[in-house]
């Protein structure tokens, strides 16, 4: 069981880690050329005001967007790596079925399926090693993220403080009408 510790303490960190990434990953249609200009609040779905974007805002969503495009960079390639921890995951869990049979009256444990487990795993703890510097790079990329979306809220906030909204949408100069869908009963941002 020691050995299943183990394996589920690194499947867990290459899942969080991935899902992370995957959280963070967006779609970029802005750039500075096409920088956005109008924000939108909804509340209910119905459009309470449109503004014009200030300096600051304008700066901290570009900011932000940057981030994100930095981010998909650096995601690209965990591809390869997930599809690899697909794969050893699906071999461990199967030689674990094989390795452990266990009934109401007995526990018997097949030393040759283990072995070929502990390989597995030694082959995913390497894969993870040697990902360790992506990881740590995605990591530190999320908080940057996390940093610069603070700031751009804290614009919203300060100019829209006295306004009751659950929506904000992001129009560039080009776009006439809104994007997405409204998302009733929550703050959300749609660019």
């Amino acid at each position: 069981m020691k050995l299943a510790n183990k394996y589920g303490v690194t499947l867990l960190t290459a899942c969080l880690v991935s899902g992370m990434a995957m959280a963070h990953q967006v779609s970029q249609e802005d750039s500075r050329e096409t920088a956005p200009r109008t924000l939108t609040l909804l509340k209910d779905c119905q459009v309470v005001g449109e503004y014009k974007m200030t300096d600051e805002q304008v700066s901290s969503y570009l900011d932000l967007q940057q981030a994100e495009q930095k981010m998909d960079v650096l995601y690209k390639p965990t591809a390869e790596f997930e599809q690899q921890l697909h794969q050893y995951s699906q071999q461990i869990e199967k030689l674990t079925e094989l390795a452990i049979e266990e009934t109401d009256e007995s526990l018997h444990i097949n030393k040759h399926y283990l072995a070929q487990q502990e390989q597995v795993v030694a082959k995913l703890d390497t894969l993870m090693a040697a990902h360790q510097h992506e990881f740590a790079a995605l990591g530190q990329q999320g908080k940057l993220i996390s940093a610069k979306a603070e700031r751009f809220s804290q614009t919203m906030k300060a100019t829209f403080a006295d306004i009751d909204y659950d929506q904000i949408q992001i129009k560039s100069g080009q776009d006439s009408q809104l994007k997405g869908q409204c998302q009733h009963g929550s703050i959300s941002f749609n660019s």
